[in-house]
């Protein structure tokens, strides 16, 4: 439970323990210590506030899943205003103007002026990447893949800055440079259509995991994302933007081509197609999937262990959802569409997918 954080510098507060400024220490000498785990989160000196945070968390909980949480909850705030200074349009006429089109597919503007050395970007066998059109799920797939890749805590997982780990191909930062310097194995994401992913991956060098998600959800996140970016926050209805999904106006280009060009590559011997559901409707066999697809070896024990942990991940994610952090429920569709709404879709989905075997799970 997180009791006193002041929402006015919790962006500051996360920048400061990603440069290493920010100090967490427990405090035995608090008056609530008797009965409560006290953590006290103090910023630089330099900070807008000379005042720290306040972390109050029940005894029956480790200190070390109290920081887990916080940090969390942090990062997933500062990754939504980073995605946000993208230039993501935020009304009809900018959605228009400020995307990049390439090959007819519309790309985030920083795209723009990259796309050839992208497609030239070289490969080694040893890397691991996700790819996911937005919204599918990539922040818990990201820490379901490194702690069955690197046989990590799920606490251990909390406590490190997952997302430096695994930088976005195509983000400004930290750059194509920087990327294709990381030491082996590489941890790799993107959210680009296949197409445009290195020529090297259609030849079958490093490891794809792709993961989609029922559109439906897909669409509600996505919207609601837009909804709160800080500096351009999206100020359409969802009927407007649920309109732009289904006519291929948004960035990354249409979901629908999006995972059927990945869904026809499913069987290629570098790729797996998970789906996003499946954490939560089988999540054992999900996690048997990937660690063979990875190499990692494991017996009966070992895996039932991994998947203890994965399920552990996904708690935390549902824990943070209570926050309205992580919009990753299944079914969240129900909550927004209107009848009209979700029989238009209907519609547009059976004309866009109806020659696909690809099939998805909109409620458990």
């Amino acid at each position: 439970m997180l009791d006193l954080v002041p929402a006015h510098y919790i962006t500051s507060l996360l920048r400061d323990w990603l440069v290493g400024q920010l100090s967490i220490h427990r405090e035995p000498q608090h008056p609530e210590a008797a009965s409560q785990n006290i953590l006290i989160i103090t910023p630089p000196s330099s900070s807008s506030s000379s005042s720290s945070v306040v972390l109050i968390t029940h005894r029956k909980h480790p200190v070390h899943v109290a920081v887990r949480v916080f940090v969390s909850v942090l990062w997933r705030l500062v990754s939504r205003m980073a995605e946000s200074e993208a230039d993501t349009p935020s009304t009809p006429i900018e959605f228009e103007s400020k995307y990049f089109e390439f090959d007819g597919v519309r790309l985030p503007p920083f795209c723009r002026g990259k796309m050839e050395e992208i497609a030239n970007f070289s490969l080694r066998s040893s890397d691991i990447w996700i790819v996911t059109y937005p919204k599918s799920g990539t922040s818990l797939l990201q820490e379901v893949v490194y702690l069955v890749s690197q046989g990590a805590d799920p606490d251990e997982i909390g406590l490190m800055n997952i997302d430096e780990q695994l930088p976005v191909l195509e983000y400004p930062q930290p750059g194509l440079d920087i990327i294709q310097e990381l030491t082996s194995p590489r941890l790799i994401k993107s959210h680009l259509p296949y197409r445009f992913l290195p020529s090297a991956m259609h030849n079958g060098e490093a490891k794809v995991i792709y993961m989609a998600r029922n559109p439906k959800d897909l669409v509600v996140s996505y919207y609601q994302f837009h909804r709160s970016l800080r500096t351009m926050s999206y100020r359409g209805t969802f009927q407007e933007f649920c309109r732009r999904f289904m006519n291929d106006k948004l960035g990354y280009g249409s979901w629908f081509e999006h995972v059927q060009e990945f869904w026809e590559h499913r069987m290629d011997s570098n790729v797996l197609f998970l789906k996003y559901e499946d954490m939560y409707k089988d999540l054992g066999n999900l996690v048997e999937q990937l660690a063979r697809f990875l190499g990692v070896s494991c017996d009966k024990s070992q895996l039932e262990g991994m998947v203890e942990s994965c399920n552990q991940l996904i708690e935390q994610c549902g824990n943070s959802e209570a926050l309205s952090i992580c919009r990753g429920r299944v079914g969240l569709w129900k909550d927004v569409f209107t009848v009209s709404m979700n029989d238009k879709f209907d519609t547009v989905y059976r004309q866009k997918m109806g020659k696909s075997d690809l099939t998805f799970d909109f409620s458990l």
